[in-house]
């Protein structure tokens, strides 16, 4: 059984802890759309090709799959607070390295791409991190809802944020977007450093390369933990083609500006606050039923974002996608969270990260070919559909776990 630890808010201070956690995620998730979008319509206006944005996607997944899996213990070696803030600082300083070099009559497209790896890497332990501290703060009955008021509001952030950055780009240039992108960070490891220390997470007494696996051995030796690791990372790599190809669309297939590319990534948020805000509802209850199998919808909604070359229809199918993978994943999150103890957490979800980004990585580089094969919307598609058939052969074994936990045949809803 994991222990929730008890961290109040300081004396003074209105906050909770989980509430400061919430704000300083929300402000990571606005800053983010100034960054994906600005970077994407730079590279593929200079090029005027989806290959650079394949390559670019692909070498730093796989390179970020890599480097997560090696930096998994830290999660549950180190401070968890002190992480997210040294890696908020650190991102500021690098993202805002092309804004001075420009400033300095010094910048040159190429510099971008050393950015966008290096401000990826730095990143990869917070997600983690962050995720297992909120066990820490949350007591078990209310671990669902936390995690739905935590999506909700950094999706929230989302819709407003690739929308302010579609405007903004578009008037003041991308320089300005990664300029914004660095006062986030720098906001959220304010933030992130008012929270109180709690106890430092135990060291684990493996080596270190061996607990870089345990994470991994944790997992799969859960049947329903491993079905629930692999039907994620099917959700992942689907949404490569997304990543990858969602400024081409905009661009080439919609005719549109940086002001559509921050309506379809506002598009999927809104679906995603949807979602979150209907998980926890009692006349809703039938989503927690089918939570798994919504993978299917989201992976059809991608597929069918290009059918139709037309702005709204787009902006429906990232709807659709945005609720079904919010319930998936506030369920998962949840699932894992209850299910792994605080002291191997991190490491899970870090090692779970890593192998998803390098399933990624091959995914975008094929959104890359299959685009420039079979055109734009073909490559959505056929990453969509073959979502859908990965997804449709894990399910069966996946709700077979579940009736093995529960006899009766009900599952509790973790």
């Amino acid at each position: 059984m994991r222990e929730v630890q008890s961290l109040p808010p300081h004396p003074g201070r209105i906050l909770t802890p989980f509430s400061r956690i919430v704000a300083a995620q929300a402000i990571n998730r606005f800053g983010d759309g100034f960054f994906t979008i600005g970077i994407s319509w730079i590279i593929y206006g200079a090029t005027g090709s989806v290959l650079p944005l394949g390559v670019l996607w692909s070498s730093y997944m796989m390179l970020a799959g890599v480097l997560q899996t090696v930096a998994a213990p830290l999660v549950d070696r180190l401070s968890r607070r002190a992480l997210t803030v040294g890696l908020n600082l650190v991102r500021a300083t690098v993202v805002a390295a092309p804004v001075v070099l420009a400033a300095a009559h010094r910048f040159a497209t190429w510099e971008l791409y050393p950015v966008f790896v290096v401000l990826g890497v730095l990143g990869l332990p917070y997600n983690p991190a962050v995720r297992a501290m909120i066990p820490q703060v949350v007591p078990p009955e209310r671990l669902r809802a936390a995690n739905a008021r935590l999506q909700g509001v950094m999706e929230a952030m989302y819709v407003v944020g690739p929308a302010v950055a579609g405007a903004t780009i578009a008037a003041l240039g991308p320089l300005t977007g990664l300029g914004l992108d660095a006062v986030s960070f720098l906001a959220a490891a304010l933030l992130m450093a008012t929270l109180p220390g709690g106890p430092r997470p135990a060291q684990a007494p493996a080596p270190y390369v061996s607990a870089m696996w345990h994470g991994g051995r944790v997992m799969w030796r859960d049947a329903l933990l491993r079905r629930l690791a692999l039907l994620a990372v099917v959700v992942q790599v689907t949404d490569a083609a997304f990543i990858v190809l969602s400024v081409p669309l905009v661009r080439s297939v919609l005719h549109g500006t940086t002001r559509g590319v921050g309506l379809l990534e506002a598009s999927l948020s809104l679906g995603v606050i949807v979602g979150a805000a209907a998980v926890n509802q009692p006349h809703l209850r039938f989503l927690r039923r089918g939570r798994w199998t919504l993978v299917l919808l989201f992976c059809l909604a991608t597929g069918l974002i290009a059918v139709v070359p037309v702005l709204a229809w787009a902006l429906m199918t990232q709807v659709v996608a945005g609720v079904a993978d919010s319930v998936f994943m506030v369920e998962w999150e949840t699932h894992f969270q209850s299910a792994v103890g605080s002291q191997d957490l991190g490491r899970v979800l870090m090692f779970h990260g890593g192998f998803t980004r390098a399933a990624q990585a091959v995914a975008a580089f094929a959104a890359a070919a299959l685009a420039l094969g079979i055109g734009i919307g073909g490559a959505f598609l056929a990453l969509g559909l073959g979502g859908m058939a990965m997804a449709g052969v894990l399910l069966p074994g996946l709700h077979r776990a579940e009736r093995a936990l529960s006899p009766s045949g009900a599952t509790n809803g973790h």
